[in-house]
């Protein structure tokens, strides 16, 4: 379980580095205001490795640790070896790309993101922040430009959940809250018998490489991402920073009945627990619209599959999302309360867990300072709608992320766009948001 809240991630933040709201705009960093990317690159960067998908016209399904993405994710490591970096590979898949600096005592300052998408998602969702990574340290490289701190590029393993279930796979190892070995065993959304582990493993991803922070600590996290809503888009700017996020948790409700015939069982007496689960996902629809809030079931099994059987299984896992905390578990416990009235109903038996929870909270404000310098007028804060793997390592170091506008805030579907000019300006603001970072840890310094 991760529990993320502004709180939190500031304890974390005050104990690495000693002092408490220090702002970091009055520091000038020389280096990031003649700093530019090669936006052309990182296009068709983006159009090259979508290429590496499963069926989904217009768009990109890449399921963690399927054949897609071995090849995108052999495709990266090609390219940070070319650029010199020191390359490795953890235990959950993640890969991390380091390049020195010219004080490597310091903890690296990271950017990253995820390769792996939704099934029939976008070209732009995680992908967009590990390609604006990559073309940071080829740009930094090509205009002789070096960083005090080292700098690393991670691509995150199983950041969406969509193949294995929980979300953040990799991340929430890293930051801490949880093992390898329960990365490992996370469960097929298919409901098949395979693991994230024994997949990363058939693909040639079970490495040697750190996994947690305490193995590999760093000074910041930096996340580029599309911001999949409409702020952006409405206030006319192509970038932002993002201050902070909104609640959310994921639930598992799992209800148990009986066998039977579907065609010679009366009415009255069965146990079906799809009739109950249909009843309980119903409620919780009408549960958001009271709440304030939104709710959205994101998998459904039930079984025994067949043509004439009740249904005496059925696990439903869904979210529930507030921008107040008290609500947000308030909406669990109601949700809660509505499984166990349709289990007496239909005389079920029901398991219940929380398997991730993110209270909502701020993003590191040095951090989000170093961004809103990047972004200057062409961005304006924001706030994100969804959990990320900066979520994670925000309970380890100061994190901060940078949107990049949406058209229609469309995301998770083939439609997803982003702008050439727009995704050049998120890899622009990435590359001077660590510059302003690093000169932010050499005043510390001093």
């Amino acid at each position: 379980m991760l529990l993320a809240s502004s709180k939190h991630a500031f304890a974390g933040l005050v104990s690495q580095t000693g002092k408490r709201c220090f702002s970091v705009s009055k520091l000038y960093a020389s280096q990031a205001t003649s700093f530019a990317v090669n936006g052309e690159r990182l296009w068709n960067d983006i159009h090259h490795t979508a290429k590496w998908s499963g069926p989904s016209p217009g768009g990109v399904t890449r399921l963690c640790a399927d054949e897609n993405d071995k090849m995108v994710r052999d495709w990266f490591r090609d390219q940070v070896l070319a650029l010199g970096a020191e390359y490795k590979v953890n235990a959950t898949g993640t890969q991390f790309a380091k390049i020195d600096g010219t004080d490597n005592s310091l903890p690296p300052i990271a950017m990253g993101s995820h390769f792996d998408t939704v099934a029939t998602g976008g070209k732009f969702d995680g992908a967009l922040g590990v390609l604006c990574a990559l073309e940071v340290l080829r740009s930094f490289k090509e205009q002789n430009i070096k960083t005090r701190a080292p700098l690393v590029a991670i691509n995150w393993t199983n950041e969406e959940g969509s193949r294995f279930f929980p979300p953040l796979g990799s991340s929430t190892v890293y930051a801490g809250q949880s093992t390898i070995e329960a990365a490992h065993a996370s469960t097929s959304n298919d409901g098949s018998p395979l693991t994230m582990g024994s997949e990363l493993t058939r693909i040639g991803y079970v490495g040697d490489g750190p996994n947690t922070f305490e193995e590999f600590p760093i000074s910041a996290h930096f996340e580029v991402h599309v911001e999949q809503s409409t702020d952006l888009e409405k206030a006319g700017k192509s970038i932002g920073w993002v201050q902070g996020w909104e609640g959310m948790t994921w639930y598992e409700a799992v209800f148990h009945g009986q066998n039977g015939h579907a065609n010679t069982y009366p009415m009255h007496g069965r146990r079906d627990t799809l009739q109950g689960a249909a009843k309980f996902m119903t409620s919780l629809e009408t549960l958001a619209y009271h709440m304030g809030g939104r709710s959205t079931v994101t998998s459904l099994q039930s079984g025994p599959i067949g043509s004439c059987n009740i249904q005496s299984k059925t696990k439903v896992v869904f979210c529930v999302m507030h921008k107040d905390g008290d609500s947000l578990l308030k909406m669990g416990e109601q949700a809660q309360q509505s499984a166990k009235a349709v289990s007496a109903l239909h005389n079920l038996e029901h398991d219940w867990k929380r398997t991730l929870h993110l209270l909502p909270g701020d993003f590191t404000p040095e951090a989000v300072d170093c961004v809103a310098r990047a972004c200057g007028d062409k961005g304006i804060g924001s706030r994100t709608l969804t959990g990320h793997d900066s979520l994670s390592t925000l309970l380890k170091a100061p994190t901060a992320m940078v949107f990049v506008r949406s058209k229609d805030g469309i995301s998770h579907a083939p439609e997803e766009w982003s702008d050439k000019e727009d995704c050049a300006d998120g890899a622009s603001a990435l590359g001077k948001s660590v510059l302003n970072f690093d000169d932010y840890l050499e005043h510390q310094s001093k």
